[in-house]
């Protein structure tokens, strides 16, 4: 006897016996495989011919579940993607009994296969992945099969077991990364081995596993990348501040931008005189590409970032229309993505640092700024070091300035720079007096300084401040230019310091430190005496010292940006982590009151606050009601509603902008609490999207005069408010959904399938109810003389009847067709024939469509109690099946209950419910679709 059933869509199928033959074959018990490795292979599932209740153990599910932790254990155990996949593909072949295991990427050029594993007679056969599956695939997002032929037809995104016999079948499953169709996974079975359903589901879970595990392995290469660049930066910046000689500068650039940023090919291209490029160092690039990039008369990469002054990266150069006049070139020396950095000193472009990446390199802005970053840094040691060239005829001094340069170079910090400056430039010059200036947008602020006679040790930061412009100091930062004053007190720029003498006889050295043609500080050099200082040798060599003061300064500028930036990317990393991980929880919940508790909770977390309020705009009334409160006022909270044009949540209401109000006391849309009066503070108010309109605000306060939002933190929330309302929008459409698969479009009662959850419920609750089965006296009669239209109102109609003539603990159901059901709750079995009167003259009463008069439409009620007539849901069932059939056939427009009698004979031509129920009940695993 067959144990299982298989039907097409419309249930008119007849099998041949060769069909039968394959049935049984796939419920057979299956039996484990080998190669002639000796590997174990998967059987086929056994559980499509046996009931869901099944408590028996599956060897072969066993064995499933054990292939799919040997594949978890190969994608962990290994950070070379390459070598996981070759491992899983192998694994899953062998395990599985298949005849071929592929794995490939989707490339933009194409479909690459990455990996193949297969049978020897499956080698020799040649392998192709179908072109038209992998479209079809990767297009659907889901597994689909097909027999393997030369042409694929029919194909569609739900798997079919084939027919026994039957050729090689291919199963094509998406493997997706990052929301993205990475590639596929196209599995072949050989013809002796048979799928299941089972086969299908094991494939998608590796298919999964393969993306968890390139995900893992891209965000691992991603993480050693980043620790490359945090290391080669800091060996890069300490390296090229410490060379002066040219050709190292510019192959420790070239050789540590490689390393960087993972370019596979670098060069550095200087400009010359004539605004050509001359190539002077190259790595892995040949002479024929280095010729037609040199041999251009407008040379693109200067020309490419002379305009921003900005590194600009370009993925498929080759097809760039910039690429025109080197297209061949590009062709010839088959790299995908070219970067280029500008080297600009003094403002103006000396060259281009290029990176060369093989496979497409998707450039992001921190990456780029870090490029920038190294270029400026090259930038100004190509420019030191030529200055260094220039300067070689000056060995002892330029010795000396090396020396105090490098020592300036290894500080990181602009106090440090400045005290190593005041205690160590009298190796060059010497002085009675320095004093090391910083320029602070309009004011020229000491640093550091330090007097070596009495004259001046006793000197302060109040009176050496001045302002751009005031003073010879403020002079020379204000024009930039360095200036000797032989006599201090006859030159009519100077201006005397509080408490000192207007007439001292003092000789000044003043020199600007110049970065990027910008006055960033100012080295001044006094000495007690008239004309102290060797005139133009002096100004030489104070203005060199100032450039390397200068570089330092910027240095440390830039590194106190960095630093303050690596900062605030690893806050907004762990604030990014945290939303993602509040994201995840938020958008697991669909009920719409448990996820906005639940933002509650997780914004109040990231974002510390006082207060933190949600409301809701009523369009209707045009009000924003309250609906959560935490914190200080949330009493006060729920005491007010607001209307949706007052304070900041109107205006939000009307712009759609979130706000941060950073002090609540001055801005006069903030509306507070009238209890409490006005009160210091910061705000944070941002709106919940619906998918026009703006249909609520979650709003955070800190209370106090000091407080205040971060921008950081007003980001923060404006991120996870825009995640929260996509939770809610989900939520609010699951529980839409959910109400719609629960009714009767028709009558807008309870569906077929919600009485059956129901009564399956109510049976296992183990508590006394009632069961009404209610079929229609003479439907049929009336449908066929008043039409479909007419039948569709009447039975509307009905459906209200019944709801009017139930209790309100009643549950009403539309069974199918004509017959209804109901559900009494804690009603014994004459309860149940009292209701069952109420509604038999209900539908009675029913007036035709259009007509005062009553329709003739009567109804046969069953009556069945739990546990009396049935003591599960099926017998219960089976016994108001049996009492309806009895008033049905006991005269019509009439109740009967299950102790009225045994159930009579089936007549052939009227199927009963319980006929219904023996083919709708079965087990979901005993019908193949």
């Amino acid at each position: 006897r067959l144990r299982c059933l298989r039907i097409n869509e419309r249930g008119d199928r007849r099998y041949r016996a060769t069909e039968l033959q394959g049935f049984l074959h796939a419920a057979a018990p299956g039996e484990m495989r080998s190669e002639a490795s000796g590997t174990s292979a998967l059987a086929p599932s056994t559980d499509a011919a046996q009931p869901l209740s099944s408590a028996a153990v599956d060897p072969v599910e066993g064995g499933r579940l054990a292939l799919l932790a040997e594949l978890s254990r190969l994608c962990a155990s290994t950070g070379d993607s390459d070598a996981a996949l070759r491992a899983v593909a192998s694994t899953l072949r062998r395990a599985g009994g298949f005849e071929s295991v592929a794995i490939g990427e989707r490339m933009a050029s194409g479909m690459k296969l990455r990996v193949l594993d297969a049978s020897a007679r499956r080698k020799a056969s040649g392998f192709e992945l179908d072109a038209r599956l992998v479209e079809v695939c990767l297009r659907d997002g889901r597994p689909i099969a097909a027999p393997r032929s030369p042409v694929v037809s029919g194909v569609t995104g739900r798997w079919r077991p084939p027919p026994v016999g039957s050729s090689a079948v291919e199963i094509y499953v998406p493997v997706s990364t990052s929301g993205r169709a990475w590639g596929v996974l196209a599995v072949e079975s050989p013809p002796e081995r048979p799928l299941d359903r089972h086969d299908l589901d094991l494939l998608r879970t590796v298919g999964n596993q393969l993306a968890m595990a390139l995900g893992w392995a891209r965000i691992r290469h991603r993480l050693r990348e980043q620790r490359a660049q945090s290391q080669a930066l800091a060996k890069v910046t300490t390296g090229l501040s410490s060379r002066l000689g040219l050709p190292a500068i510019l192959a420790s650039l070239v050789d540590s931008a490689m390393t960087l940023f993972g370019a596979q090919r670098s060069a550095v291209y200087l400009l010359r005189a004539d605004g050509r490029l001359e190539a002077h160092v190259t790595r892995n690039l040949s002479d024929a590409y280095i010729a037609a990039v040199t041999g251009m008369e407008q040379p693109f990469l200067g020309a490419v970032i002379q305009g921003e002054l900005r590194s600009v990266g370009i993925p498929g150069f080759a097809t760039d229309p910039r690429s025109a006049e080197l297209r061949e070139a590009v062709l010839a020396e088959g790299y995908d993505t070219l970067t280029v950095a500008p080297l600009v000193a003094d403002g103006k472009v000396i060259g281009t640092l290029a990176l060369y990446h093989d496979r497409c390199r998707e450039w992001d802005p921190d990456d780029l700024q870090v490029l920038e970053a190294l270029g400026a840094q090259a930038a100004v040691a190509v420019n030191n070091a030529r200055n260094y060239q220039q300067m070689a005829g000056w060995a002892a001094q330029l010795q000396s300035i090396q020396q105090l340069g490098a020592r300036l170079t290894r500080l990181t910090t602009v106090a440090d720079i400045g005290q190593a400056i005041a205690s160590e430039l009298r190796q060059l010059i010497d002085y009675h007096n320095v004093r090391v200036y910083r320029v602070r947008d309009e004011e020229v602020v000491p640093v550091a300084w330090r007097g070596e006679i009495g004259e001046y040790t006793d000197e302060h930061d109040d009176q050496l401040r001045v302002t751009v412009g005031e003073g010879i100091t403020g002079w020379v930062a204000l024009h930039g230019q360095a200036q000797y004053l032989p006599n201090a007190a006859t030159d009519p720029r100077s201006q005397t310091i509080p408490g000192t003498e207007d007439d001292l006889d003092e000789s000044m050295l003043l020199a600007p430190m110049l970065y990027e043609d910008r006055v960033i500080g100012v080295i001044v050099l006094s000495k007690l005496g008239i004309d102290q200082f060797p005139g133009a040798d002096s100004v030489r060599l104070l203005e060199i010292y100032a450039s390397l003061a200068a570089q330092a300064m910027a240095n440390a500028d830039a590194t106190e940006r960095l630093r303050a930036q690596s900062e605030r990317l690893e806050r907004q990393l762990a604030s990014q982590k945290e939303l993602m991980r509040a994201t995840e929880s938020i958008l697991s919940t669909l009920d719409p009151q448990a996820v906005m508790e639940s933002m509650a909770d997780r914004l109040g977390a990231m974002v510390p606050a006082d207060n933190l309020f949600i409301s809701a705009h009523d369009v209707e009334k045009r009000l924003l009601e309250p609906i959560l409160a935490r914190g200080a006022d949330a009493e006060h909270y729920f005491d007010r509603t607001l209307s949706d044009d007052e304070g900041v949540s109107g205006w939000i209401l009307e712009h759609g902008e979130a706000q941060l109000v950073p002090d609540q006391l001055s801005d006069p849309r903030v509306a507070h609490f009238q209890a409490l009066g006005p009160q210091a503070g910061a705000l944070i108010v941002a709106p919940l999207r619906a998918r026009d309109r703006v249909s609520g605000l979650v709003t955070l306060e800190r209370l106090g005069p000091d407080a205040a939002f971060t921008e950081e933190e007003f980001e923060l929330v404006q991120l996870f408010s825009g995640h929260v309302s996509i939770a809610l929008q989900n939520a609010r459409a699951h529980r839409a959904v959910e109400i719609r698969a629960q009714t009767d479009a028709l009558t807008g009662l309870k569906n077929h399938g919600t009485f059956v959850e129901h009564l399956a419920l109510a049976a296992e609750r183990r508590a006394p109810f009632s069961l009404l089965l209610i079929d229609l006296d003479d439907f049929k009669s009336f449908n066929d003389r008043r039409g479909h239209e007419a039948g569709n109102v009447l039975l509307a109609g009905i459906g209200a009847a019944l709801t009017g003539s139930s209790r309100e603990t009643d549950e009403v159901f539309r069974y199918g067709g004509d017959e209804f059901a109901m559900l009494l709750p804690a009603t014994d079995s004459a309860g149940a024939v009292a209701v069952a009167e109420k509604v038999r003259r209900a539908v009675a009463s029913v007036r035709s469509p259009g007509s005062r008069r009553h329709s003739g439409v009567t109804c046969s009620i069953g009556v069945a109690t739990f546990p009396l007539d049935g003591h599960d849901r099926r017998s219960l069932m089976v016994a108001a099946d049996r009492a309806c059939y009895l008033a049905k056939h006991g005269g019509r427009d009439r109740i009967a209950t299950a102790a009225m009698g045994e159930a009579p004979e089936v007549e052939t031509s009227d199927e009963p419910l319980i006929a219904r129920l023996r083919v709708e009940d079965q087990p979901i695993g005993a019908l193949v679709a």
